[in-house]
This record gives C-alpha cells, structure tokens and sequence, in this order.
C-alpha cells in the first residue's frame, strides 16, 4: 500500500446547502453565504473557530463572487491561517489537507454554481447576469480574450470521447442513456432536484443531439445553488455533539494531457483512473466494502468512466453492467446487487454544482440526517468527482460507528 497517513484523521462536521433553482435572484457570494450559515449552524460550533477557510472559484477577487476574501469579510471571521480558492473535487481535497497538514484546525469550504450567460438563452438576455459575467472569475483567459489562450471548456471533447469509447468498444450509448436515467429516478424522488419528470431510455435516445452523439439529457442542469462543508481533524470533531464522518483515503490525478484536450490519451489513461488507482492503493476498505457510490456526472461519460475506473466492470461493459443490476421496479442500478448510485439526482437532475453536492449528500446519508426504505445503513461512500483532464479527486468516506 502506499503511505496513507491521513487514514481517519479528518472529519466533516458540517453541511449547509441553498435551494436549487433556475434562478435564486442573488449573486453568487450571497449564496454561498447561505451555505455556510447552514453548515456553521449543522456542525453547532461559534465561526471564529474557522481558521481556513476554501472558497469557490479561481481567483480571491471575482467581484459577487464567494472567494475566501468576499466569504471572510462578510461572514465577520477575525483570523484565518489557511485560505484557497479551488473547485470541483479537488477543493475538497485541498481543505482535508489543510487541516491534517495543521494550516488550520478547522476549514469552511464553500462551492457556487450559478447559470450563466454561457448556459442558456435566457441566462444571456438576462441583463443581471450579462454584467455578472463581465466582472466575474473566469479564471483567467478561459474562453475570454485572446482566441489563441481560449481554453476549450465545452461539451465538445467529451462528445468526441464518448463517440471514441463506442467505436473502440463496440458498443452503443446505452450506458450514457442508462447512467442518465438512474440519476433522473433518484432526483423525482428529490424534492430539491430541479429536474423531477422521469426519464426512460427510449426517452433518452429522443431528447435533443447537442454534439453527436452527446445528448441533452447527458448533460448537467445550469441552476444557482451553493453547497458548504466544514471539515476539522477527527479528534475535535469527537468532542463535538456530531456525527463526524471521516475520510479514509483521498487521491487527486493527473496525466501528461496539460491544459488541451486534443491531448487526451485514451479512456483508460487519463487523470479519472490515476486518481482512482491512487485511492485504491492508500485504502484498507476494497470496492466490496462501499455502500455508497457517487461518480461525478457532469456528462453522462464522466460518470461511466469513473465507474469503470473504480473496478465496477472492465472498461466497455458498463451498458451491460448497468443493464445487469437494474432495478425495473424503481428505474435505477443497483452495483454488486445493492449499492445505490447518486441517490441525490446529481447534476443531471439535482442540478449542476461541480460535483459539491455529492460530498453533501454522501454526508448526510452516512450521518443518517437521509434514509432510503429498505436500504441497509451505509456505512461509506465512494465518491469521484472531477474531468478527464483537471481537477479529479477520489474520495472515500466513512461513518463513525
């Protein structure tokens, strides 16, 4: 096994999220502010025992943004040792190490998502949004200025990659289709998730081509929404009056792709399986022992590979797999005959949240604050989270007996 001296050591205490909505009429500090109250008040500690704090986004002064500096200010914290910015599942990796590493003993991690002009329609005649978009954090030079920097970030390379895996594989878009129906039974069940209507695969083969042979239902649904954790080492969080749930072994990911995606290097060969390959080898608990499963669904495909990547079934037979452990009665798969995958919805029908609300439910569920009748008590969660190509973190949590 590789080193893994972090195994147990941190926990999360807390959990606070927004509504999800097309619209919440706020700018994007304002909700993350809300997440962070809700989950300040979930873990029952004062906020000037936050000392780090992980806010949304790339840079610390995106104006309305929920950067550190913007969530600092305003929720009133005098002193913080630690401060970052990140997003996707990586932030959440960078929080558990700040706390283990002693930058910090206990981290407010915040993520926004918001619909943008760059999403709909009617996000770009939205003269609110027009001008949020003009002073907010795009990271740089991604897809604004200079064409020659633009950073393709769109839905166009995963569907070249989903077009590579059926060609290489042999097989159909029925795991796409499969993968997308199972969030959309999970998220009629949720009454926060914005998309509620059920979904079956001829359904799924029906809705509208976006980039062949990319549809819209294998992409996540722009909403405004927030989602905040606080994370603490173990110790701390067993004097509390919680329930912690601690991470047993994480992993990030990376491969020689760089930053352009015409560089991916094959579906089995990319930051997805590092990432995966890197949790496995840190973790005492095997893929028989999750409970829980959460592959990140940004795209349909990102969800299909990461459950390839964590040994689910070899690489191609995930349509046969899903196909194998479906549950007709209530229209999801059930892994190894009982794990339950994205009970939330996910972003294909909760609502887009770069993967936070993920963390947030396999949470919840683990505390036991989220019961499913008939389920067994879970006892961990295996989440994945993150693209092809940057920021993939795997992280597999468990609950204090």
């Amino acid at each position: 096994m590789a080193r893994n001296p972090i195994k147990d050591q941190v926990a999360v205490i807390g959990v606070g999220s927004t509504s999800y909505s097309r619209d919440l009429e706020r700018s994007e500090l304002g909700i993350g502010l809300e997440a962070a109250v809700n989950a300040i008040a979930d873990a029952g500690i004062d906020k000037q025992q936050i000392d780090g704090i992980c806010g949304a986004g790339m840079t610390p002064l995106a104006m309305g943004g929920a950067g550190f500096l913007s969530l600092q200010g305003a929720l009133g914290i005098e002193r913080c040792t630690w401060v970052k910015n990140g997003w996707l599942g990586s932030a959440f990796v960078y929080a558990v190490e700040a706390v283990f590493s002693g930058l910090a003993d206990t981290v407010l991690l915040v993520q926004t998502s918001m619909r943008t002009v760059t999403m709909s329609r009617a996000a770009a005649r939205d003269p609110y949004r027009l001008r949020a978009a003009q002073y907010g954090d795009v990271g740089g030079d991604v897809g604004n200025g200079d064409f020659s920097k633009r950073w393709l970030h769109s839905g166009e390379p995963y569907a070249a990659v989903m077009r590579r895996y059926m060609h290489d594989y042999g097989v159909n878009g029925d795991a796409f289709g499969l993968m997308a129906v199972n969030n959309r039974s999970h998220g009629s069940r949720n009454p926060e998730a914005v998309m509620r209507h059920p979904l079956s695969l001829d359904d799924y083969y029906e809705t509208r081509t976006i980039w062949d042979p990319m549809r819209m239902a294998d992409m996540d649904v722009p909403v405004d929404c927030a989602e905040a954790l606080i994370i603490t080492t173990a110790e701390r969080a067993r004097d509390l009056d919680v329930k912690p749930v601690t991470i047993h072994a994480m992993a990030l990911g990376a491969t020689r792709v760089g930053e352009f995606y015409e560089n991916f290097p094959g579906w089995t060969n990319n930051a997805l399986w590092v990432a995966m390959q890197g949790l496995w080898d840190r973790s005492e608990l095997t893929r028989k022992d999750v409970d829980l499963f959460y592959p990140y669904d940004g795209y349909s495909v990102d969800a299909v590979a990461i459950t390839e990547a964590a040994g689910y079934c070899s690489p191609g037979e995930a349509g046969d797999l899903f196909k194998s452990s479906w549950d007709s009665a209530q229209n999801i798969m059930r892994l190894d005959s009982r794990v339950l995958v994205t009970p939330n919805g996910g972003g294909l029908s909760l609502g887009r949240a770069g993967g936070a609300n993920l963390y947030a439910d396999a949470v919840r569920r683990l505390r036991g604050d989220i019961s499913t009748e008939g389920e067994i008590k879970p006892a961990s969660a295996l989440v994945g989270i993150g693209s092809f190509f940057h920021d993939p973190a795997m992280v597999l949590l468990r609950s204090e007996a």
